[in-house]
């Protein structure tokens, strides 16, 4: 399966659209390898119309468009995958209505969710929150070294999110991940190029 997701920017669903538009524009030219389309307010029409202004855009990047939860936009916008919600079609259902080479992801937060995720039939995994994090304060923090398990435990990417930041992204590339998954780091940061082209020097991209 072709593409790299070493690198994913996730956009925030509390930014407008044009906000979002112009960080990922930012984060292409440093180098992000894959872009999560997160906007759960969003009606179907307003996804899919910032998805079809990104997607030039991507691809010719060479990054992986990938819609948050939403299958139907995924597949009108001919992205390249969907990273599913807890209340999302399974897994196994995606994949019979996609084509060959779309790409689906979830996200777990524990060990015996990542393997649970990956007998289904995950292409990736998001593990969090790896670090605390903010954006979820309630969720205590697994680590490194529960994330570097369920690194070694399976057969596809595991991208560690919650927390990341361009000062212990290198602590996952120590632990063998495939790669990081980030919000704050690329919405917080003075130029979401110079993020991407952190994330990617720690993963020796």
């Amino acid at each position: 399966m072709k593409g790299d997701l070493s690198v994913v920017l996730i956009t925030s669903p509390e930014e407008e659209a044009e906000i979002t538009l112009a960080i990922a524009r930012r984060a292409l030219q440093g180098g992000v390898t894959g872009i999560v389309l997160r906007m759960p307010r969003a009606t179907a029409r307003e996804l899919f119309e910032v998805a079809r202004k990104l997607r030039p855009a991507t691809r010719k990047a060479g990054c992986l468009l990938i819609v948050h939860d939403r299958v139907d936009v995924a597949l009108a916008a001919d992205a390249d995958g969907v990273h599913l919600a807890g209340h999302s079609l399974p897994v196994a259902s995606v994949k019979r209505m996609a084509k060959g080479g779309f790409r689906v992801g979830c996200s777990a937060h524990n060990l015996d969710d990542a393997g649970q995720f990956v007998n289904e039939g995950a292409d990736y995994l998001f593990l969090s929150p790896v670090f605390p994090t903010l954006s979820h304060p309630e969720r205590e923090a697994i680590g490194v070294a529960a994330y570097k398990e369920a690194a070694l435990r399976t057969h596809v990417p595991v991208l560690a999110l919650g927390g990341v930041s361009v000062n212990n992204v290198e602590q996952i590339a120590e632990a063998g991940g495939a790669g990081v998954a980030a919000i704050s780091a690329f919405y917080m940061a003075e130029d979401p190029a110079e993020t991407a082209r952190a994330f990617r020097a720690a993963f020796g991209k």
